[in-house]
This record gives C-alpha cells, structure tokens and sequence, in this order.
C-alpha cells in the first residue's frame, strides 16, 4: 500500500503540474495516462498497442491505446489535461443516451465507439487523465448502444483516492483477464448468444441409420462384446479373458512418448496382468488358509480396464478349484457384492448384509443345519440348556421348539444370523468378501460410507477383504482413517491390448453364428439369403483388426476396455448400410474390406444421427464451451502444448505453469481449471497424481490427446461431423457453412455432394486456424516457452489437404460419370 500510496502521490502532483502549464495530449498521456495504466492498472507493453491504424471513411486514423490479451480487448481515447468533458454527471454508473452524450464528452465517447465497432472491440474509456469514462462499445447481446450503461470516474483525487479500489477492480489486468470489467458493464463474460451450431438447425434423418444384417446377428453380437461377462460361464469368460497388458511406451503414428502417471505406492503394486505376476491374486488367496491374519487386498485400474472381469476369472477359472463346494468338508468361499445395483437412498450397511444373507440362504454348506447352522450357535445353545433355559431343556421337544425360535429370530433379522454364522464359517475356512464398483457414484461421501461399512464387517467377522476400485477413487480417500486401519496389498490392473480383446470377441462370435442362415432385406429392396452367418463376421473381423478403424477403435476407447466393446457394438448395428455387397464381393474375390468412413462415422456419431459432443465417445477439441468467441480454441491450444511437451524430459506440464502461461495470454484461472477438467473429462489429457483435474497437478496428454492434434484433425470424415457442434463466432462464415449444410442435404449426386461437403470442411478448418492465431501471437509476445508456439491447425493442413483430396478422388472413381 506505501508504494500506491508513493505512486498517487506522484501522479496527483504530476496532473497539478500539467494543468498550471496546460499540457497537449501528447504530454498528457507520456506522463499521466501512461503511468495509470502501467504503474496502477499494472498493464505492461506487449498488452498495449499505441496509435493502431484505424481505416475510417476512405481516410486514417489512430486509437490512442488499444489493449489485448487473447480473451479481450479494451480501447482507450485520450483527450489533452486541459480538456474537460464538462458533461460528467454526478453518478457514477449512467445511460449512454441524454445529456453524456453531448458537447466533447458525447463526442469523445462516439469517436471511441466507431474506432471499438471498426476494430471489434467491445470495451472502451475515454479520459483527459482526471476523468475517465468506461461503457460497452460493441455488444452481441442485442442490447443496443443506448440502452447500455457507462461507468464514470469523475476525478482523479476521487480516483487515486476513495475510488482506487473500484478504479484497480474494473481496469486492472487481472481484473480484466478475471471478467470483472465485462461483469459490470454487460453482466456476463460470455459473448456468444445465437444458437450458431450447426446440430441446432439440422438434426439429421429422422431414418435411423442401421445395418440390415444386424437384426440376424444381435444376440450373438451382444453376447459377445457384453461390457462385462461376469455372469458368463467359466468357459466363455476364458475364452475372452485377455492376460497380456498393454505396454505401449511410444506411438509411432503419430510420434509421440506416451507418459505414465507417478506411483500410488511407495512400493510397487504387483502386476497380474504381466506373465510373471499373472497368479498373484490366486497366489494370495491360497495361502489364506494358513495366514493368521485375514487378507486385505486392493484391485486398482482405471475406468473400463477390467476389474471386474479380472476377479470373476480369478474366482471362475484360475481359484476355481480353490473354492469347489465340498459336501464332505467346510470349505473356502467368494461372496461377490457388487454395487452397480445400490441407490444413494440405501444404507450400505443394509445392502451389505442383505447380500451376505443372501449368500448364507443360497450356500449348500450354510444352510446345512447340522453342517453349519447348529455349531454356529453351540454356544449359545449349550449356555442356555445350562442357565435360563435349564428346565425347560429337560424336556427335549420343548427345548428345541425354543432354539427354534431363536434362531428363527435372528434370521428374520438377518443381521444378528449373519454374525453368527459368518463368524462360525471364518474359523473353519476362509471367506473372502469381495466389494466391486463402489465408484459408480462420483459422491465422495456415498463412497466413504461403503469403505467404512465394509471395512468394519470385515474387520468384526474376521473375513478376507477384497475392494475393487478405480485410481482416482483411491486417490480420493487414501488419506482418510478409514484407509489407514487397514493394511492393503495393492495389485494393479494394467489395461488389456484392445485388439487382442476385440479379436477374442470376433472369434466367440464367429463360433456362435457358424452355420447359423438367414436373409435380409437390402437398401434397394432385394432379399439377400446368407447361407453362414460368421461370413460376415469374418468379413468385419478382416476389417477391423490390423486397420486403420482398429486402430481407431483403440485410440478412442484410450485403454477402456468397456468403451471399446461399445463402440463395436454400435458400429456392427449401424455403420455398415450395404452388408449385401460385401457379402457378395466377399464370395466372389474372397475379400473385402468394409468402408472405414462408415464405421468411423457411426462411432462418432453414437446413438445419434449427428455429431454432439454429449452424446458421442469423443470430444470436441474445436469448442472450449468456455461462451467466449475469443477462447473457442483454448482446449485446442492447451491439448497441444502437452502433446509436444510429451516427448521432453518429465513429459508433463505442472498446473500452477499452465494457469500462470494461459493467464499470461489473458485468460482467466476459472477458465483454465474449466479447460483443464474438460479436457481430463474427456480422457485427451490426464492428471499424474491420478485424481480430478486441480491447480496443484502434473499433466500430460493421453494417446488420444495425442492423436487428436496429430492425425485426427486433418481427417477429413472427423471435422465434418465435429463441426456440427462447434460455435462459429464469423457471422458470414457462419451463414455459408449453414447454406452448405443444407446444399449437401438436397444434393441427391454423390460426386457434386462430397465436392460441397469438401468445401464446407475447409472453411471450417480455414476458419479454425484463423481464431487459433490470436492465441499463439499473444503466447509469442509474451515469450512463452516453445511447446506452446506452434499452430496444430497449419502443421496438419497439407495432411487435411491430401485426406480431402483423397475423398475426391475416390468419390470420381467409384461414382463419376
């Protein structure tokens, strides 16, 4: 505060002084303007730009200051100290319509909106370096100029005075880049208003896009790309259990290291999924006999690598002798509690219990009163034939009648027949309670509560615990004393290769549908009889793995074992419209591959008939969803940044480096944490420390982040569906990308509509390079370090160019005249 303090009183003698000698505007500004806007606003040259060219009526003229950062603009006209705006009202917020807008004040403020409207920049102040007036110039919210409202400093003792505070929160830097300006004059910090998205005007074919040989294949189909198999037997879950993890360290495609996340453990976590760690659970469970002590076993991976498949095959295939139901003899047992069937409204405790009761009714040793029930309560039997009960047990029938009800009793109430018997069981042979999908709620406190519940059940009936649970939940609750009064092993789940996966799941199919025939009806209205169904497995089978859709199946599911047997599924039932011609190009040349732009696009595309980003397995790296034209490709320029940082020492970028670099380009801390979470969300970046996406984390780009900047975005079926849900902030080019739209809709000519669809897709993109350079000129300004100075638009557009070329060409050949 001193050195504000030191800084006004300057000034204030500075403006004495130049009001006694009545100082130009040159002056004025070099000595007054000059250091507001730098020593109290704390701006600093590469934000101001001085005496810009403005093009006005044929002739040029200058802007005084015009101010940028990537996200905004403010423009500032200077009038010399001697000349007053003699129209200042008295209140400091007014209408931009009346007497303000007369004499020199009204002119100033108009020169300054008409150099704001010729410039596209939305704020302005006009000030003689005592009285400073700011207000909207350009709006988009279609509140027009008049009716808006303008903010009055009236003089500059009120200003380095009683005001500062006001003055600094409204003008300064950091208040701009934080919105503050933008909330106080128009109420928001978002410019983008119109419904510009072309999924908002065109929603597609209300047809639904569907292979015809999908309806005689379905069930075979759902069979066996089921997201999870846990109830299949275990011969089928061998079938499709893949064992070997996927290692990847570098993708040559698209050159890039592909980095890991820090350890969760001071030690490191046994691998099953690795050849020599494979038996590490069935290792574990085998020697829970002879252990003193009950296990603690931890199961950790990431969304969709398997868990839950991987402790139904160790339970099911690899223990399976383990746990075989002996009627001669106590034996081990695996009870399953799986809480993708809980509600936030139950208690966990309850659902736990009911579970275990359910096991205990179910269970041939359990229910077996002589074998289990009658010695679990032995001593409570035996302590009531020689106390309470001691005369009634002289009569036998009477006696038992009582036990009877006793233990009627306690299994009415379950809870007090649970403890008893799972306490007698656990001293005979171990049980092992297994607890899955606990983070299908992302309620940090519903999670805790299952932890707890469980532990403590665990805990009390002496029972061998096994918790299966992504990273992030781990990450979430590690630090909690729940976790801490136990003592876990840790075992890690690494993901499986997706193509080894899908290969299993193309083999199963095939085997189920051999010999199986059928007919459908084709797009021009033939019936088509398939002698062997499998054929067309074959066929996709051929089409998928070892190929370019493979490949893409398997950098979008980005290690999601669950996404990627999804994304199968639905583009067998919608991306292949013509199965006809492939089966008879199949029969009579004995191969053919099916249309990787068809299967692409269904992906894409999901359940829906056009591109939205909430619906589809991919996100937009074109639209930041931040409302602001000017950020549109801030995902864009952050995800780029880390896929270029992947191949440097670390790999990563820390979180506090990324606010400060996209601060330093004017974008608020808000709106980086909200890009950051997206792009997290989206699994096109990831956290190293394994949790949500914060301030204090590492990042660095996934393999799908990675090929989204280096492939992805110069494939020309990819663009074409992902700028249906993109804003486009250019009026004009807005309306021809929607008369293009509707041109490719009417356009009945195959050749003529990919001629229009390739014109559509390159202003797209020309459009998309255009607002990226705002954001690397301020990074280069700025002297950012050199993995945020490239434009991933301009490094992919002669691949963009060849793949739009190459859409032409084929379209000639298969289609020209």
């Amino acid at each position: 505060m001193d050195g504000m303090e030191s800084i006004a009183s300057g000034l204030l003698t500075t403006h004495a002084k130049l009001v006694l000698h009545n100082a130009n505007e040159a002056e004025t500004r070099k000595k007054l303007i000059d250091r507001i806007v730098e020593d109290v606003l704390e701006w600093d040259d590469t934000d101001i730009s001085y005496e810009e060219r403005v093009s006005e009526d044929g002739g040029t003229t200058y802007a005084d200051y015009i101010i940028r950062t990537a996200d905004v603009a403010l423009l500032i006209e200077a009038k010399r100290i001697g000349r007053s705006f003699d129209v200042v009202p008295t209140q400091k917020r007014v209408k931009l319509t009346g007497r303000i807008m007369e004499g020199d004040t009204g002119a100033a403020i108009i020169q300054a909106r008409d150099y704001c409207r010729k410039k596209s920049i939305p704020f302005a102040v006009v000030t003689n370096g005592a009285q400073w007036i700011i207000f909207p110039a350009v709006r988009t919210d279609a509140v027009s100029f008049s009716d808006s409202y303008a903010i009055v400093f009236d003089s500059l003792s009120r200003i380095l005075g009683e005001e500062l505070e006001h003055f600094v929160d409204l003008l300064s830097r950091t208040a701009v880049v934080e919105g503050n300006l933008a909330i106080e004059l128009i109420g928001r910090t978002t410019d983008q208003f119109e419904e510009r998205r072309l999924n908002k005007f065109f929603k597609g074919s209300t047809v639904k896009r569907h292979n015809p040989i999908y309806p005689l294949i379905e069930n075979e189909v759902i069979s066996a790309f089921s997201d999870s198999i846990v109830g299949a037997e275990s011969s089928l879950l061998e079938k499709c259990y893949v064992k070997n993890a996927d290692r990847q360290k570098f993708d040559s495609r698209i050159k890039m290291h592909l980095q890991r996340r820090e350890p969760l453990f001071s030690t490191q976590p046994k691998k099953p999924m690795r050849k020599k760690e494979s038996s590490s659970l069935a290792d574990s469970i085998s020697s829970a006999s002879a252990s003193r002590r009950p296990l603690a076993i931890l199961i950790l991976g990431t969304v969709g690598t398997g868990k839950t498949t991987f402790l139904q095959y160790t339970r099911k295939v690899a223990s399976a002798a383990y746990f075989e139901k002996n009627q001669a003899a106590s034996y081990p047992h695996w009870i399953d509690i799986d809480f993708r069937n809980f509600s936030r409204s139950e208690n966990p405790l309850e659902f736990i219990y009911a579970h275990l009761f359910n096991y205990l009714s179910n269970d041939p040793y359990f229910r077996d009163f002589q074998r289990a029930i009658k010695p679990a309560y032995r001593e409570e039997i035996d302590a009531l034939q020689s106390g309470p009960m001691f005369l009634i047990a002289q009569n036998q029938t009477e006696f038992d009648k009582k036990i009877t009800e006793l233990i009627l009793n306690d299994y009415n109430a379950k809870r007090p027949y649970v403890d008893k018997m799972i306490t007698h069981g656990s001293k005979h042979a171990p049980i092992f309670l297994v607890i899955d999908n606990v983070d299908q709620f992302e309620d940090d406190s519903t999670q805790s509560r299952i932890f707890s519940d469980a532990m403590a059940i665990a805990g009390r009936l002496s029972l061998n615990l096994i918790i299966s649970m992504r990273e992030s939940t781990y990450v979430a609750h590690r630090g909690s004393s729940t976790f801490d009064a136990f003592d876990f092993d840790p075992l890690h789940i690494e993901p499986p290769e997706i193509p080894a996966v899908l290969s299993r799941r193309f083999f199963m199919t095939g085997q189920m549908l051999a010999g199986k025939s059928g007919s459908f009806t084709t797009q021009g209205g033939v019936n088509f009889k398939v002698e062997d169904l499998s054929v067309f497995i074959d066929i996709v089978k051929a089409s998928v793995l070892g190929t370019e859709i493979g490949e893409r199946i398997d950098v979008l599911a980005n290690h999601d074992v669950r996404l990627a047997l999804r994304m199968t599924r639905e583009f067998l039932a919608k991306g292949y419209t013509d199965p006809a011609k492939a089966l008879q190009s199949h029969k009579n040349k004995n191969t053919y591959v099916l249309p990787k732009q068809e299967a692409f696009r269904s992906i894409l595309l999901g359940n829906q008939s056009v591109y939205s980003e909430e619906f589809s397995v991919i996100g937009n790296p074109f639209d930041s969803r931040l409302g602001k034209s000017n950020g549109g490709l801030l995902r864009m320029f952050l995800l780029s940044a880390l896929v270029k940082q992947s191949n440097a020492e670390g790999g990563h970028i820390d979180g506090p480096e990324i606010r400060d670099n996209i601060r330093s380009i004017g974008f608020s801390e808000d709106d980086t944490l909200k890009v950051l979470t997206d792009l997290t969300e989206l699994r096109f970046i990831h956290t190293k420390s394994h949790g949500k996406a914060d301030l204090n984390s590492g990042y660095y780009a996934s393999r799908l982040g990675g090929h989204v900047v280096r492939a992805l975005i110069a494939d020309l079926t990819f663009v074409e569906n992902i700028l249906m849900d993109t804003f486009i902030s250019d009026k004009d080019v807005w309306d021809r990308l929607r008369d293009l739209t509707q041109k490719i809709r009417d356009e009945r000519e195959v050749v003529a509509r990919m001629e229009i669809r390739v014109e559509r897709a390159k202003l797209f993109y020309h459009l998309m390079t255009e607002q990226y350079s705002p954001l690397l000129d301020e990074a280069r300004k700025r002297g950012l370090n050199p993995v945020w100075l490239g434009n991933p638009l301009d490094e992919m557009r002669a691949a963009f160019d060849a793949d739009t070329s190459k859409a032409l060409h084929s379209a000639h050949r298969n289609y020209g005249k």
